[in-house]
């Protein structure tokens, strides 16, 4: 294929503050150039009236992101609104209630110009995924008409089986300024494995080859239309960690010819930053829920339509000293009014019952939504179900401190998942629970743990899937007969064989129930009657760890965390004057929302001890490539047994770095200088002292009794809470003081 593109001006100043601190400037455009600003969002998710807290303040909502949006298109004279995916599903109620009617209207208000699919549009069908986008009434009850999305959203690499095309148009050229500029649309390949079996039928997805073949084909249509400027909006995960970008959307740069007459990649799915140059592609992401949006800046020759230079600012939307945007608030406000059960509380937490840690261990927040399924009544006048299984990816927010509302119970099961009574044998739920320990791709652990009611057992890490399991009883101890019937509750996802629970698919029978979120709505109502709502870790589960994994620096699932959304009511605008509007907020120099990764922490702490110079060679973990740039500083830690690692020879070292984490590593580095403590009576100081893991405790008590360690926020250590790179900083300061001292 012979294409016709120009080389693309990215200056090496620029792409280094791109890579560094998520922004580029370029100069202002030459004569005969055209300067357009692609603003964009994505992974949205129907958040419309969710807080979230970025570096301790709070960002996002509908009404503010719009604000921010409004202000940066009456800035500049040619802009393009588009947003990549994931605009809906796994929505805040405020939403979801109205099947994510609301987010479309909100974003038809907006003027968006482009959209594309992400994995969560597939979440309830391709009829409710049509309905939402070309209007008509929603499949599911029937309730909700939806009006359409007002702009083309585009997908290349879905294929309708019936048909052989595209499920909807490929791409879409829009006109701006007097240049042409054409959006592609991707979706990630591992949508299949992300929503329920139901939610892809009748579809297939491109492969990588397949894939790259469809981006060469639509690029070169373009060019044979005059389209010079053309964005992938591939709702696939980017991260830019160090200067160095990379995921699936620079996996697809690299794949790319050099020469391609693409510009840009827009990224999604992993709610994280992006904002890098992979083979002459800038590939750009900005986090999720609106707490960011990206301004893409192009600089593009009005004669040939080619991009002569390119930029990207992810700007955070903190709400300080901003004005909600009426037009949203007023939406917002007419929903709310529609379902006042979204306000009134249903009972109050301590704060303790979390999600923590579900992909590994049992979880007090898991324990309560099994023990919710056990309880659903399926109109067969039967009794309640011996079991439930509930996926730890379903649980998708913590039980709030304070008062709780339906509204916060939606944030924690936002999908509307239908359950479903199963009948399993003894046999086929052992089967079950080995399924929970997959592989992914690259041979690495996918470990998905189960949150159960009805049963127990233990699962010994040091043997053998198959051979794992055991002790599985009754919660009276009566032992599970493989050879007898049970039966089980488990949402439609999990039914059809969804995360890789494959054997609920031979279930001898099924029966489909009631709405996931209705159940565990009555339970808490029923079972807490308005009081304090409680649940804790009661060893359902007992994980034998595997041998030669001591004390882990990490305790938790894999993932990078995104800003922990809390509810927060929708802004009132107020009637005295507005005030002076103030230009597009300047981005901060480093994105204030990008967390320390394991590494970066390592590296830094090594350096501040003076440790750079002992000599230390060889691969200390299975996962730190000899070449990274940190790879010298995890071998002289390890060395140094500052050090574990996060289990099987591996140290995770992209992760973000949670507080509890940072301290078992800080107190082994200053070992005998820090005092020696009551761990209990120190941490009775904080509220949430019994989320602090047990091999950090007394790490954490002695850091903080040294006046190290601060509290995450009054009366709260927050040990699961990633650090953040100011406070990074001002803690290896004081540890360079403690230990010269």
């Amino acid at each position: 294929m012979n294409w016709k593109k120009t080389s693309v001006g990215f200056a090496a100043a620029a792409l280094l503050s791109a890579q560094v601190l998520g922004t580029a400037n370029i100069a202002s455009a030459a004569p005969g150039e055209v300067e357009v600003h692609l603003l964009g969002i994505n992974d949205l998710h129907g958040q419309l009236d969710t807080t979230s807290t970025v570096a301790d303040k709070p960002a996002g909502t509908a009404p503010i992101l719009a604000t921010y949006l409004n202000e940066a298109r009456a800035k500049y004279a040619n802009t393009l609104l588009f947003h990549n995916g994931d605009s809906v599903g796994a929505s805040a109620p405020i939403s979801s209630l109205e099947r994510d009617e609301p987010t479309i209207e909100w974003m038809n208000m907006m003027k968006f110009d482009v959209g594309s699919l992400g994995n969560h549009e597939f979440d309830q069908g391709i009829a409710a995924l049509k309905a939402q986008l070309n209007g008509g009434l929603d499949p599911k009850d029937g309730i909700v008409m939806h009006k359409g999305s007002n702009f083309k959203y585009v997908n290349a690499n879905v294929i309708e089986e019936s048909t052989g095309k595209p499920l909807i148009d490929p791409y879409v050229i829009k006109e701006v300024g007097g240049v042409k500029i054409a959006f592609i649309g991707l979706v990630t390949k591992s949508t299949p494995a992300k929503v329920s079996p139901a939610g892809t039928a009748g579809v297939r997805f491109l492969s990588v080859e397949e894939e790259v073949a469809a981006v060469n084909k639509y690029a070169k249509e373009l060019q044979d239309q005059g389209v010079e400027t053309i964005i992938v909006l591939a709702h696939d995960p980017a991260s830019t960690k160090e200067g160095v970008t990379t995921g699936e959307a620079a996996d697809l740069a690299k794949a790319l010819p050099a020469n391609s007459p693409i510009d840009v990649i827009v990224a999604g799915d992993n709610h994280a930053l992006a904002n890098g140059e992979v083979n002459g592609k800038l590939i750009v992401q900005a986090y999720s829920y609106g707490t960011a949006f990206e301004d893409i800046k192009l600089m593009i020759d009005a004669q040939t339509g080619d991009v002569t230079q390119k930029s990207a600012t992810v700007t955070t939307t903190f709400q300080a000293g901003v004005t909600p945007d009426a037009n949203s608030v007023a939406l917002l406000q007419k929903y709310l009014d529609k379902h006042p059960e979204l306000t009134k509380p249903v009972g109050v937490t301590d704060g303790s019952v979390t999600r923590t840690d579900a992909y590994n261990n049992e979880a007090a927040l898991g324990n309560l939504i099994a023990d919710s399924m056990r309880t659903a009544n399926f109109g067969d006048n039967g009794a309640p179900a011996d079991f439930a299984f509930m996926n730890p990816g379903g649980i998708r927010a913590d039980l709030p401190k304070g008062d709780v509302t339906f509204a916060d119970l939606a944030k924690i099961q936002p999908f509307g998942n239908t359950l479903v009574k199963l009948t399993l044998t003894g046999a086929q739920v052992q089967e079950l629970l080995q399924q929970q320990w997959g592989t992914n791709a690259d041979g690495s652990p996918n470990t998905k743990t189960l949150q159960i009611s009805g049963l127990k057992y233990k699962a010994d890490l040091n043997k053998p899937v198959a051979e794992r399991v055991s002790d599985l009883q009754l919660t009276d101890g009566t032992p599970i007969d493989p050879a007898k019937s049970y039966t089980a509750v488990v949402n439609n996802f999990m039914a059809g064989g969804g995360d890789n629970y494959k054997v609920l698919t031979k279930a001898s029978a099924s029966l489909a129930g009631p709405i996931d979120l209705d159940v565990f709505y009555k339970y808490v109502v029923d079972t807490f009657a308005g009081k304090t709502i409680t649940a804790k870790v009661e060893g359902r589960i007992v994980n034998i760890p595997a041998k030669g994994v001591e004390v882990p620096d990490s305790d938790g699932p894999v993932t990078a965390p995104s800003p922990t959304p809390t509810p927060t009511p929708v802004p009132v605008p107020t009637p005295v004057p507005t005030p002076v509007p103030t230009p597009t907020p300047t981005p901060t120099p480093v994105p204030s929302n990008d967390f320390v990764s394991r590494a970066s922490f390592v590296s830094e702490l090594v350096k501040a001890l003076g440790l750079n110079n002992a000599a230390a060679s060889g691969a200390a973990f299975t996962d730190v490539n000899k070449n990274a740039p940190y790879a010298d500083a995890i071998a002289q830690a390890f060395k140094a047994n500052l050090i574990k690692g996060a289990g099987a020879g591996k140290f995770n070292p992209d992760r973000s770095i949670t507080r509890e984490e940072m301290a078992t590593i800080l107190a082994a580095a200053l070992k005998q200088k820090l005092p020696t403590v009551t761990e209990k009576y120190v941490l009775s100081q904080f509220e949430d002292a019994s989320n602090v893991a047990p091999y950090a405790r007394m790490a954490v008590a002695q850091l903080v009794h040294a006046g190290i360690l601060s509290p995450g926020e009054p009366g709260s250590f927050l040990p699961k809470n990633t650090v953040l790179p100011a406070e990074m900083k001002s803690i290896l300061e004081a540890v360079t003081a403690a230990s010269a001292s």
